[in-house]
């Protein structure tokens, strides 16, 4: 198990030749040469990694080095290894490793950092650099190990990068050889067999035993191992029969367990507890199942079961980011950073979508987004390096093709940047102040300051420095505009889109579970197809809460055991009858479908259409842009094609059927290619049926009838994750592969010539309107109202990020389960106050838009001639600022998208015709140091 596998200098395509020797015929009368073949198909249509041909020896060498982690993984934190006794194992000083850890990891990346360890150039310096960062990676694993039981999503976060550090190490260690570009690929096999084989082992090991299955007695019963009822020591609000689980005192506003003094501590009191005097757990005659709600915040019980299907997921993710790295060149860069851009937003959207899941579904695929992301940023730095500054990284020709096509979203990355990462950036600020005080002592491992230059009286270091100025050159109108936007966009996807969304669905759940089957079809109908039609409301919750609702009236198991009317009447339902719910699943998901084509009819027919006649609509979704065209060229082939399918049933639902009409593309064609969402409704709605299922019980011992139901309802949830995101991932590849192989044919379409007037004759007032609003011209109180609305949203974003924002709420609780049975109590105070914030942040940007309105009104009224390019350029360049958004394209910011809106050759000539804007931007580094070039690196790179 050496680099001798592989040759210094071996290139994949001499490995290709070699695999290529020693296969067999792909006939069809030859099952192997079947099995090739479908493999390539389904590698070409984007649904598998492309997987570069190594020989069998390298390839089995490498999938023993990267089932490491998985086994180790699954070994120390799942149930199918030592997961449950190694985490109960080690509560001894838990929380005083865990502060000791993390102190260690803050002492010790301070001290580096403020002694300048990235200049340190000694062999002794660098091995004592080396040991440190080692240590600190030692301590953050002990700590997110140590805290594994209240915040256990950290560990999907370990493994995702431990991954990729470990496979990164066995290259250096084995194979040091090969090209970096070379091995990368190579990984994206063995991956991809790890990942299925991870997530075979733990399919069978649920199979194996009921006690294997997720429910509530396995729930409950990993609770009590964990001790996790030790935390139960205030409740903010209680079903009304939990009572019947636990004696309960009011206290104030607050419901808290009646506690009673012992000689050793404060307890609890329950009326019933899981027996562990048995093998298994179960409920006592006083202690029916719905009990073990008490327990569904033990987020550590989900995870040590469902954590083999996670690390199946992760490893499944790093498969096709490595098999989007052309071996060949490091020109693919650029494709990778729009096909993992495209993808990681989408997340987001997934995220959504499943937030009202419960069973710990949305926290888990959160942390695997945010593990995915700090995945892809490792390795790219390993695969194209990482330039020291500025200069080199604007030197990199990936940088430069990155600039070309992605240039237009500089501003939306600002943006964003200011969004999240403003208190990131002020604790830099302070940090490089104190470095800067050490340097100024000149200790001997502090960088030296070069007084030629000045630096010995700054406050704070060279780079930071440059980075604030350059900060000022931006253009800030809107830069603040997007960062208000974006965050706004957080705020209607996390809180309105999706926890009143579920809220509503929940509450007409309730209120139709007497209702006649018809009448209930109907409402869902009527129903969903209103919440299609409105942009935040992503289509999973519709089909989850479908699948929760019909089967109960269609059935009637169950139906009329509510609260009303006592258990006298559940035990006149025999729960036992069951016949009707195959039918009733189909039932389900036949008229979720139909919602589904009718709302896409009425978002393309009745939205999309009418739009398309309005030419500054076009003009915002960039029909005449190289992504809309690719998009266009796919979406309008006949029949159904993977690319087809997968935009139309990956995207989000409003804006995909929008854009369709937009663009006319003939409906029953887009009908046709959204058939195969089926197959993301199908596992939905069987979610929420099994859910259902879950909580049906009978009603002589008060036991599930179904207690299998919650293993198979959690994994048809997450499998519809699945296919939403690889859905999304399908997507990226084809639009890409269209725009590198298809060029002749979006050559031939032609460029919407009603835009492309449109563009010519707004470029004056779009041009004055980017002059009117660069920050040296806006007056005082206008920049303090954009400040403030800024402000406003980053106190909105971020209440949601660290704080309860709101209550726990899936689709099978009911509104009168929230604090007073109110439905506005759903959000905690802090959730109201970020939606508060949130309205305020709407409304400083509104005023601060039209009076930028009616400047521009007023500069064209007054007569005076109307600015070209050269002239904002001229004025930007001797005001100091950047002045690369400007173009004779500049996009006027009421479309809130900037992009390009002709194709490449028109572009670049528009560019030379206006005075080279873009070319001169860079040969003046106008964007050194700007958000996403600059050198923000911590850790001494000042």
């Amino acid at each position: 198990m050496s680099s001798e596998d592989v040759q210094e200098g071996q290139s994949v395509e001499e490995l290709k030749s070699t695999g290529d020797s020693t296969s067999t015929s792909a006939s069809p009368k030859n099952l192997k040469g079947r099995v090739k073949g479908a493999k390539q198909a389904l590698e070409s249509a984007g649904v598998l990694p492309k997987i570069h041909p190594v020989p069998w020896t390298t390839f089995v060498v490498l999938l023993i080095f990267v089932s490491v982690p998985p086994v180790g993984f699954t070994y120390f934190f799942s149930s199918i290894g030592q997961g449950e006794e190694y985490i109960s194992g080690h509560d001894e000083g838990r929380e005083e490793r865990a502060q000791l850890c993390l102190m260690g990891v803050m002492g010790s990346m301070l001290a580096l950092y403020l002694m300048d360890f990235s200049f340190w150039k000694s062999p002794f310096a660098k091995g004592v650099r080396a040991f440190v960062l080692f240590a600190v990676a030692v301590m953050t694993a002990i700590f997110i190990i140590s805290v594994a039981k209240t915040m256990p999503h950290l560990l999907i976060l370990l493994f995702s990068l431990g991954t990729v550090v470990w496979f990164i190490a066995m290259k250096h260690v084995f194979y040091y050889k090969v090209v970096f570009r070379d091995y990368v690929s190579w990984i994206a096999g063995p991956m991809l067999a790890a990942s299925v084989i991870t997530l075979f082992v733990w399919i069978y090991w649920v199979s194996l035993s009921e006690e294997n299955k997720w429910d509530d007695i396995t729930k409950v019963k990993y609770a009590k191992k964990f001790d996790w009822d030790e935390t139960l020591t205030e409740v903010s609000y209680v079903d009304k029969q939990l009572q019947m689980c636990m004696n309960y005192t009011v206290q104030g506003n607050v419901t808290v367990p009646t506690v009673r003094a012992t000689a050793d501590a404060v307890e609890y009191i329950p009326t019933c507890m899981p027996n562990s005097l048995t093998n298994g757990t179960y409920f006592s005659d006083n202690c029916p199942s719905f009990c073990a709600a008490m327990y569904d915040d033990c987020m550590i019980s989900f995870m040590v079961w469902a954590s083999p299907f996670i690390v199946s997921l992760v490893m499944l993710f790093i498969s096709f980011m490595c098999a989007f790295l052309n071996p060949q060149s490091s020109g693919n860069a650029p494709s990778t950073f729009g096909k993992v851009f495209l993808m990681l937003l989408f997340g987001l959207w997934c995220t959504a979508s499943l937030s009202g899941a419960g069973t710990g579904i949305t926290a888990s695929f959160t942390f695997f987004l945010f593990g995915a992301m700090l995945s892809v940023v490792l390795i790219m730095c390993s695969t194209f390096g990482v330039p020291s500054n500025a200069e080199e990284l604007n030197k990199l020709e990936a940088f430069q093709t990155i600039k070309r096509r992605y240039g237009w979203m500089a501003d939306f990355m600002k943006g964003m940047l200011v969004s999240f990462a403003t208190p990131m950036v002020t604790a830099y600020l302070a940090l490089s102040f104190l470095n800067q005080l050490i340097r100024k002592c000149g200790l001997p491992f502090s960088q030296k300051l070069d007084k030629s230059k000045g630096e010995h009286k700054l406050w704070i270091t060279r780079n930071a420095k440059a980075q604030i100025i350059e900060f000022k050159r931006w253009d800030h109108a809107k830069v603040y505009t997007w960062a208000i936007m974006i965050g706004a966009a957080y705020i209607l996807m996390n809180i309105i889109g999706a926890k009143f969304t579920v809220l509503f669905l929940s509450w007409m759940k309730k209120e139709c579970q007497e209702m006649q089957f018809g009448v209930v079809t109907a409402i869902i109908v009527g129903v969903g197809m209103t919440l299609f039609l409105l942009p935040p409301v992503p289509g999973v919750p519709i089909y989850l809460t479908g699948g929760l609702m019909i089967p109960v009236v269609a059935t009637g198991i169950g139906r009329k055991c509510s609260e009303e009317d006592g258990l006298q009447k559940c035990r006149d339902d025999d729960p036992s009858l069951g016949g009707g719910i195959p039918a009733a699943v189909a039932y389900t998901c036949i008229i979720s479908l139909v919602i589904k084509l009718c709302a896409c009819t009425l978002q393309q027919k009745g939205i999309g259409e009418p739009l398309s006649h309005k030419v500054w609509i076009r003009q915002l979704v960039g029909v005449n842009s190289d992504t809309i065209r690719t998009m266009k060229l796919i979406l309008r082939q006949e029949g159904l094609t993977v690319a087809k399918v997968a935009i139309l049933v990956g995207g989000p639902d409003w804006p995909t059927s929008v854009f369709c009409g937009i663009m006319n593309l003939p409906l029953h064609q887009i009908l046709l290619g959204t058939l195969p969402v089926f197959f993301l409704i199908v596992p939905t709605v069987l979610s929420g049926t099994f859910l259902w299922m879950s909580l049906v019980e009978d009603p002589e011992t008060q036991q599930p009838v179904y207690p299998w139901a919650v293993t198979v309802s959690t994994i048809f949830l997450l499998g519809s994750g699945m296919v939403q995101t690889g859905s999304m991932v399908v997507a990226a590849f084809h639009l890409e592969k269209a725009v590198q192989t298809r060029g002749d044919e979006l050559d031939a379409i032609p460029i919407d010539q009603e835009v492309f007037d449109a563009d010519k004759r707004n470029e004056s007032r779009n041009l004055l309107y980017i002059q009117l609003t660069q920050w040296h011209r806006v007056p005082y109180v206008w920049k303090k109202l954009l400040h403030l609305g800024v402000f406003f949203q980053l106190v909105s974003v971020y209440i949601t990020l660290l704080r309860n924002f709101s209550e726990p709420y899936a689709l099978t609780n009911k509104p009168d389960d929230l604090p007073g049975g109110k439905w506005y109590n759903l959000l905690t105070f802090d959730g109201w106050v970020s939606l508060a914030c949130f309205a305020a942040s709407l409304l400083c940007w509104f005023i601060f838009r039209s009076w930028a309105f009616r400047q521009v009104d007023a500069y064209e009224k007054s007569g005076k001639p109307m600015p070209t390019s050269t002239d904002v350029e001229t004025e930007l360049i001797e005001a100091g600022l950047s002045i690369s958004n400007i173009s004779s394209k500049a996009v006027a910011p009421e479309e809130l998208i900037a992009k390009p809106n002709l194709d490449a050759e028109e572009a670049a000539a528009d560019m030379k015709e206006g005075g080279g804007a873009e070319g001169e931007g860079e040969g003046t580094n106008a964007e050194v140091g700007s958000g996403e070039n600059s050198n923000t690196s911590g850790g001494g790179g000042d």
